[in-house]
């Protein structure tokens, strides 16, 4: 018991083994590109708004006006 004690105590100052940094470097490359998807998706559904919107307006302003801005 005293001597596992001690292992995970050392354990905690030794240094991570090339496959445990690559496990996490891989890890948070897959958060990156997740949270990357997600703005992609949200820029993409802002320009259709934006988009749809601008038309929504020119339609209200022919309407009105008689003139296209």
């Amino acid at each position: 018991m005293f001597s596992d004690t001690i292992n995970w105590f050392r354990g905690l100052f030794d240094a991570p083994s090339a496959e445990a940094i690559a496990l996490r470097e891989l890890e948070e490359c897959k958060r990156e590109l997740l949270n990357a998807h997600s703005s992609r998706e949200y820029a993409n559904a802002m320009s259709e708004y934006y988009q749809t919107k601008i038309t929504r307006l020119n339609a209200y302003l022919h309407d009105v006006t008689g003139d296209v801005k």
